[in-house]
C-alpha cells in the first residue's frame, strides 16, 4: 500500500511504514534527508526511485536547496551535456540563464569545498584553487563547479522569464543556502550558531541569500514549509530591485517564423532592421511603492585602489547583481536607460569626484525627468563633493548595509552645474591644446599653481599606474609636486598673463596687484581635499556665505602664503560672487577641471550655469525607521485606537518620538 505524502514543495510517493520510519529518527537529521534515504532504499524498482528522486529535487531545486539531497546518489547522473564556460560578471545577454553563479577568485584556501569531501572531486589538494560566486557566498574548487552543475544548485534568481504567464514564478523565495560557519543568531531559537576556531566540516546552519535569515541546521528550527515560503527581502527591502521586476524579453524577430507578405523587399528589411536595434534582452516592469527607493549601484573598480572590487562584491551579495554595475565595463549610460522608469530611484557613485561628474554628464544625456539623486561613496583622492555632502573624505570599510541605510535616508539637495566654452584663437598654437578634458565642472575650475601640480600627478600616474593605487600614496605624491613647483616658481607670473571679467566687473587690476599665482573658481565650499578656501560662515563681510545651490561661482585668488596657510585653516582672498565669467589667457598655462588637467593654449573661456542636479546629503543622524512587514491579526476595541491616536498625536506632531506604520482593515 504506498501513501502519498505532500506539502507544499514536495511530493513522494512512499509506504506508510517508510514515512513512521523517517519520522522517528529525524531527531539525528533533517526530516527530508531521512524520508528520501528510507524511500530510495526500500523501493526496488529503479523507475519508481528516478521519478521519486526527480520529483523530490525539482522542488528543493526552485528553493535552491539542491544540496539538501543525498550526497552520494545511487542513480546516474541527469545531466552528460558539456561543460560551460565560468561567469565572473552579469550576463545582460539573451543567452542568460536564471540563477548563474557569479565565480571570482578567491584565497579562501581554508574554507571546505561547499560539496563537501564524499562529492568533492579534490579531496587532498588542499591548495587547489578555488572560486566564490558574489551572490551566494559559496566556495567550491574550480574542478568541482561541474559537480555542482550536475546536482543543479543554482545561485539566487535574479530575473524572472518573459513569456512565464504563471504567479507561481513571479514570486520571490527564499534561497536557502548551507553554511558551515555563520554568524549572529538563529532566527527561530535566538541562540548563537556555533563558532569552532578550526574549520569545521559540520554543517551548522541554512540562511538565505536574500533576507540573510539563518537557522541552525535542525529540525526543530529550519521546518519544511519554509523551503518555499516568499522571502520579504530582509531588512534592505527597500532599496533590493526584485527579481520580479527585470523581464528577460523574447526575440520575436529571431524567433518567428510567420512573415507577412509585403510588395517591396526593401521596406520590409528597413522596418524590420529599425524594430531589432530598438530590441533589448531585458526590460524594466517596476511595481510603485511609497516605501520603495531602489538603488543603483555604480562602481568604479579603477578607484581607491583594490576597494572598488571589494565593494562590487559586497553589494551584489547584499542586493540583486543587476542592480550592481561595474563601469570599467562600459559606463553607466545603458544602465541608466534600463532603469529610467522605476519610481523613486537612487544612484550610489562609488569613486571619485571624475566618477560622479561622469554620471552627471550621462543623467544630463539621458534627459530623466524626474532626475533620481546621486549619493556618493568617495573611494578618490580629494573628495571634495562627498566631503560637501558629508559623506567623508574617503571610505574606511564601513559596513555596506550601514551605507544603504545612509543613501535611503539620506535628503534630496541640488547642486549647480557649470558650463565651459572654449573660443579657439585664430592662430594655430605651438604648444598646448584647445580643447579642455571636460566641458562641465561641478567642483571647480582652475588655472596657475594647483593646476600645475595636478597635471604632474596625472602625467606620473599615466606613466605608472601601479604606483598610485593607494589614497595615502597619491597625497604623498601631491605633497612632493608641490614643494618642488614651489621652489621652481612656475606660476609666478601667472597675474600677467589673464584677464578675468565677472559679470561685467574686470577683476584683472587688482589680480595684478595682488599677483596671485592661483585663480579658482569654486562651486563648493571644499576644495583640495577638504579645505575651505572661501573661509568660514562668520567671516563674510562683503559676500554671501558660500552655497552649492545658489547659482552663483566664488572667485578666489591665491598667492603662496596663502595657499600654504590653507592647509592650517586659512583663506584666499575673496574676488567675488558671480553668475557669468570670462576668462582670457594669453599664454599656455595649466588648468584642471574638477581634478581633470590640461595644458590650454591661449583662448577665451566663457562660465555660465547650465542646471542643477539632484544630489543625497548624508543625513547626520538617522531620521526613518525601518520597514519590518509582521502579518498578524489582532482584535482591537475602536474606543481604544480613538483613545490611543489622541495620546500620540501631540508627540507625533512635535517629532518626540518615532512611530511605526500601523494598517486597519475592517472584516467581518
Amino acid at each position: 500500500m504506498l501513501a502519498l505524502w505532500h506539502t507544499d514543495n514536495v511530493h513522494l510517493i512512499c509506504s506508510p511504514s517508510t514515512l513512521r520510519t523517517a519520522a522517528t529518527t529525524a531527531s539525528q537529521t533533517l526530516f527530508r534527508d531521512t524520508l528520501l534515504q528510507h524511500i530510495l532504499l526500500s523501493r526496488k524498482n529503479t523507475n519508481l526511485s528516478l521519478l521519486i528522486y526527480v520529483v523530490y529535487r525539482k522542488a528543493i531545486s526552485r528553493s535552491g536547496l539542491q544540496h539538501l539531497a543525498p550526497v552520494q546518489s545511487p542513480l546516474p547522473s541527469l545531466n552528460n551535456g558539456p561543460t560551460k564556460d565560468m561567469r565572473t560578471t552579469v550576463d545582460w545577454t539573451e543567452n542568460a540563464v536564471n540563477g548563474d553563479h557569479l565565480w571570482l577568485e578567491t584565497n579562501c584556501s581554508g574554507d571546505l569545498c561547499y560539496l563537501g569531501e564524499e562529492t568533492c572531486v579534490v579531496k587532498i589538494a588542499k591548495s587547489a584553487t578555488r572560486r566564490k560566486c558574489a551572490a551566494c557566498k559559496i566556495v567550491v574548487h574550480t574542478a568541482c563547479i561541474e559537480q555542482l552543475d550536475k546536482i543543479n544548485f543554482r545561485c539566487k534568481p535574479t530575473f524572472r522569464e518573459g513569456g512565464s504567464r504563471c504567479l507561481r514564478d513571479n514570486i520571490l523565495r527564499h534561497h536557502w543556502v548551507h553554511r558551515r560557519r555563520q554568524e549572529g543568531k538563529c532566527r527561530q531559537c535566538g541562540k548563537s550558531f556555533q563558532q569552532k576556531f578550526f574549520h569545521s566540516k559540520e554543517i551548522v546552519a541554512i540562511s538565505c541569500s536574500w533576507c540573510k535569515q539563518a537557522f541552525h541546521n535542525k529540525v526543530t528550527c529550519f521546518m519544511l514549509h519554509q523551503i518555499e515560503e516568499p522571502c520579504s527581502l530582509g531588512a534592505h527591502a527597500g532599496v533590493i530591485v526584485p527579481a520580479s521586476w527585470i523581464i528577460k524579453v523574447r526575440n520575436s524577430f529571431k524567433n518567428s517564423t510567420r512573415r507577412k507578405k509585403r510588395t517591396s523587399f526593401k521596406r520590409r528589411t528597413s522596418k524590420k532592421g529599425n524594430d531589432e536595434s530598438k530590441w533589448r534582452p531585458f526590460m524594466l516592469k517596476p511595481l510603485p511603492s511609497p516605501f520603495m527607493k531602489p538603488v543603483l549601484v555604480f562602481v568604479n573598480p579603477k578607484s581607491g585602489g583594490n576597494q572598488g572590487t571589494k565593494l562590487l562584491q559586497m553589494f551584489m551579495w547584499i542586493l540583486n547583481p543587476r542592480q550592481v554595475f561595474d563601469l570599467s565595463q562600459g559606463g553607466p549610460r545603458e544602465a541608466l536607460e534600463l532603469y529610467r522608469k522605476v519610481p523613486n530611484l537612487r544612484i550610489l557613485a562609488c569613486g571619485g569626484d571624475g566618477t560622479v561628474g561622469w554620471i552627471l554628464s550621462a543623467l544630463d544625456e539621458l534627459q530623466m525627468n524626474p532626475q533620481p539623486p546621486v549619493a556618493i561613496l568617495p573611494l578618490g583622492t580629494g573628495n571634495d563633493l562627498a566631503r560637501t555632502l558629508n559623506w567623508g573624505g574617503g571610505y574606511t570599510d564601513e559596513p555596506v548595509s550601514k551605507i544603504l541605510c545612509h543613501v535611503e535616508d539620506g535628503t534630496v539637495v541640488q547642486l549647480d552645474r557649470w558650463n565651459l566654452r572654449v573660443e579657439r584663437m585664430s592662430t594655430q598654437p605651438e604648444e598646448g591644446t584647445q580643447k579642455l578634458p571636460l566641458n562641465v565642472f561641478n567642483n571647480y575650475f582652475s588655472l596657475g599653481f594647483d593646476a600645475h601640480v595636478t597635471l604632474e600627478f596625472h602625467e606620473s600616474r599615466e606613466a605608472n599606474p601601479e604606483k598610485f593605487n593607494s589614497r595615502f600614496r597619491n597625497k604623498m605624491f601631491y605633497a612632493g609636486a608641490a614643494f618642488s613647483d614651489f621652489l621652481q616658481r612656475s606660476s609666478r607670473d601667472l597675474s600677467k598673463h589673464v584677464r578675468v571679467v565677472c559679470d561685467g566687473t574686470d577683476l584683472t587690476p587688482k589680480i595684478q596687484e595682488l599677483k596671485f599665482q592661483c585663480i579658482v573658481f569654486l562651486n563648493i565650499p571644499r576644495y583640495c581635499a577638504g579645505t575651505m578656501p572661501w573661509g568660514n560662515t562668520g567671516d563674510h563681510r562683503d559676500f554671501e556665505p558660500q552655497r552649492h545651490d545658489d547659482g552663483c561661482i566664488e572667485v578666489i585668488g591665491f598667492t603662496m602664503a596663502s595657499l600654504a596657510a590653507l592647509q592650517v585653516g586659512g583663506h584666499g582672498e575673496r574676488l567675488h560672487q558671480c553668475r557669468e565669467v570670462t576668462l582670457t589667457t594669453f599664454k599656455t598655462m595649466p588648468v584642471q577641471v574638477d581634478g581633470e588637467p590640461c595644458r590650454l593654449a591661449p583662448s577665451t573661456l566663457h562660465i555660465s550655469l547650465r542646471n542643477q542636479a539632484n544630489m543625497v546629503q548624508k543625513s547626520k543622524r538617522r531620521t526613518s525607521v525601518p520597514l519590518v512587514v509582521v502579518k498578524t491579526r489582532v482584535r482591537i476595541p475602536l474606543t481604544t485606537i480613538v483613545s490611543l491616536s489622541k495620546t500620540l498625536n501631540p508627540k507625533l506632531l512635535q517629532g518626540d518620538c518615532p512611530c511605526p506604520l500601523l494598517i486597519v482593515s475592517r472584516s467581518g
